[in-house]
């Protein structure tokens, strides 16, 4: 399995191609509970989706190889393998989450209770500003 983060800083647009149904969540900041996990608009088909994402940290985990491509906006990418062999290291800083606040999202996501991980399937990502030079 493989858990994909996205940091969001501003409106974006990207698209992302999955082989299978995707569920993307949005990290919300509770008083009570710190962050929570909510369904973020209704479940990716396969195929190729284009969404719109305001800013904020999102959240998604895929069984088969994906592609993610950073169309417009400021998207930061991480992905993690989906087992707890080795420590998530800090996220990168985000202009919208401190580090107390950053350390706080990864563990609304972290990967317990799903037994080992097999294949981790390849993510690849591309931002559309790359080749626009």
């Amino acid at each position: 399995m493989r858990r994909v983060n996205m940091y969001v800083d501003r409106p974006s647009c990207i698209e992302l191609c999955v082989r299978e149904t995707v569920r993307l969540d949005r990290l919300q900041h509770t008083e009570a509970d710190g962050y929570v996990a909510a369904q973020h608009g209704a479940l990716l088909a396969p195929g190729v989706t284009q969404l719109q994402l305001e800013a904020g940290l999102y959240h998604f985990r895929t069984l088969d190889e994906a592609q993610l491509r950073v169309i417009a906006g400021g998207v930061q990418v991480d992905s993690r393998r989906g087992d707890n062999k080795d420590p998530w290291p800090d996220p990168p800083p985000s202009k919208n989450a401190n580090g107390a606040a950053a350390s706080a999202a990864w563990a609304a996501v972290a990967g317990f209770g799903h037994g080992p991980c097999g294949r981790i399937p390849a993510l690849s990502v591309v931002y559309a500003t790359e080749g626009a030079l």
